[in-house]
């Protein structure tokens, strides 16, 4: 079989490439993971079908790690994305073919086409997405002619030489959206980068020209990417070609922007028809990631434990779907500043979400940087729980699953093999957390350190540690099964 590329779309579909030959750069996308990929690439290339955007994307793998630009540049950065699910009562199974992407970039070995991507004259936006992890600060020295490690640093670096580039032209900032999960993502991003230019000594003219001329906006973005199917040959039949790139997405999307008019004149969404708001994301953020993100980093270590790998089969199973729906009625709803029917609406349409059968959204992929995802979306909800609460139970079991989950078998780098409850696994998150962990169980192991003291060691929190530990003890020596099932009846008798 064929495998996607220009010269197959040449032979087969030349009015795809109509819409997009030769469109200027006016993304820089910092991540070329599948979500970004099934998100905001998919709606550009809607944008351009429509003739509304008229420009193409340069999508910058974040880490040195990554491993999807060779597949990009054999494709001719050319991919699927197949939307299977419901929508409006409507069942959609539909592939769409996007080649908004026109140059991939490995920056760790080509720095330099970064650097002409960010001094096009045409460009007007940088986006990334990579997660919580990404957008933090680390200490880096400033070297002009190399990327550096982390996506703030690159961001500063670029945008440096966009400014020299036009001698500090204000015409010439750019839309900044970052993409990633975290509260205000905008503003975080934007003072990462000031600390940076402080940090090397950057003048004072381009920190000026950072605040004044570049628009740092605040995102929520929602949807339900799981990336590449299993059984790839049956959607390979239909389509008739070969794509290693094609990724699965649910129909539903949802784009909410908080910026000035720039953002919304630069990226004409609305237009296209696509479910894009530019408004204060707050409207929108406290439920999508306390209804929809939270309980799936509260379920995917359970569920995993439990034995099943997908979040359709997690919720048909009656133990793990009474935690997930236990958990949003009596632990999140409840403390959500929300009308209870808005509430109430919105959990709904997220169990149909996660109810969806043509989405395989592994567990393991929900687990990436878990730890970190847990202080972001759910340890804010349980710290409005007095510690005495029944509800903190779910919060406890959560956490538990979530420490036994992560038993690094190595340490050392980011990527690492990970066994819990006789069950492998592939652990991903930052080497400084990877190898605390490993620590910590080793010494575990040792009996050198006590249940509850490697809780307080991995969170800092005394006050739950005790009940925290007496659960991992339960998972570690009943199994997940037994103890969700003994949770399920504890549940009902204290809580409901």
């Amino acid at each position: 079989m064929e495998r996607l590329s220009y010269d197959y779309l040449k032979k087969n579909n030349p009015d795809q490439l109509k819409n997009n030959a030769d469109l200027p750069v006016k993304v820089l996308q910092i991540g070329e993971g599948n979500f970004m990929r099934g998100f905001l690439d998919w709606m550009i290339e809607h944008m351009n079908r429509q003739g509304l955007f008229n420009g193409s994307v340069a999508a910058l793998q974040p880490t040195p790690h990554g491993r999807k630009i060779p597949d990009l540049h054999a494709q001719d950065n050319a991919y699927t994305v197949q939307l299977r699910g419901r929508l409006d009562g409507r069942t959609i199974d539909r592939a769409d073919l996007v080649t908004a992407i026109s140059t991939s970039i490995n920056p760790y070995e080509e720095w330099e086409k970064a650097v002409a991507v960010a001094r096009a004259p045409g460009l007007e936006v940088l986006t990334s997405n990579t997660t919580e992890a990404g957008i933090v600060y680390q200490e880096e020295d400033w070297n002009r002619d190399a990327a550096p490690l982390s996506f703030p640093g690159k961001t500063t670096q670029l945008l440096y030489e966009r400014y020299t580039a036009f001698d500090g032209d204000p015409d010439k900032g750019l839309v900044l959206l970052p993409c990633e999960l975290v509260e205000r993502n905008g503003d975080v991003l934007k003072d990462i980068v000031l600390r940076k230019i402080e940090d090397w000594s950057l003048s004072g003219d381009f920190r000026k020209w950072v605040t004044e001329h570049n628009e740092f906006c605040q995102t929520l973005v929602d949807r339900i990417v799981t990336g590449y199917p299993a059984g790839i040959e049956e959607y390979q039949e239909k389509l008739g070609y070969e794509d290693r790139l094609l990724t699965v997405a649910e129909p539903y999307h949802l784009f909410v922007i908080e910026g000035g008019e720039r953002a919304r004149r630069v990226l004409p969404l609305e237009d296209a028809g696509l479910n894009a708001v530019f408004g204060p994301v707050e409207d929108y953020a406290e439920l999508k990631i306390r209804l929809l993100n939270a309980p799936h980093t509260m379920m995917f270590a359970p569920a995993f434990l439990y034995g099943v790998d997908t979040v359709y089969e997690a919720m048909q199973n009656p133990d793990i779907r009474a935690f997930v729906e236990g958990a949003m009625d009596h632990a999140i709803k409840p403390v959500l500043p929300y009308d209870k029917e808005e509430k109430d609406r919105f959990a709904r349409d997220v169990l149909e979400r996660f109810d969806n059968p043509y989405q395989r959204h592994m567990l393991t992929d929900l687990g990436q940087n878990g730890m970190q995802k847990f202080g972001t979306r759910v340890q804010p909800i349980w710290e409005k729980w007095d510690s005495r609460d029944p509800a903190n139970q779910y919060f406890t079991l959560a956490l538990a699953a979530l420490l036994v989950y992560y038993q690094p078998q190595e340490k050392g780098q980011e990527k690492v093999q990970g066994y819990a409850l006789g069950r492998d696994m592939l652990l991903r998150d930052s080497e400084e957390k990877v190898n605390k962990m490993y620590d910590l169980w080793r010494r575990h192991e040792r009996q050198e350190l006590s249940t509850a003291a490697l809780v307080e060691e991995c969170t800092d929190d005394s006050v739950h540690a005790p009940l925290v530990g007496e659960y991992i003890d339960a998972l570690l020596e009943n199994g997940a099964v037994s103890v969700l099932q003994q949770f399920h009846i504890d549940a009902k008798e204290e809580i409901q």
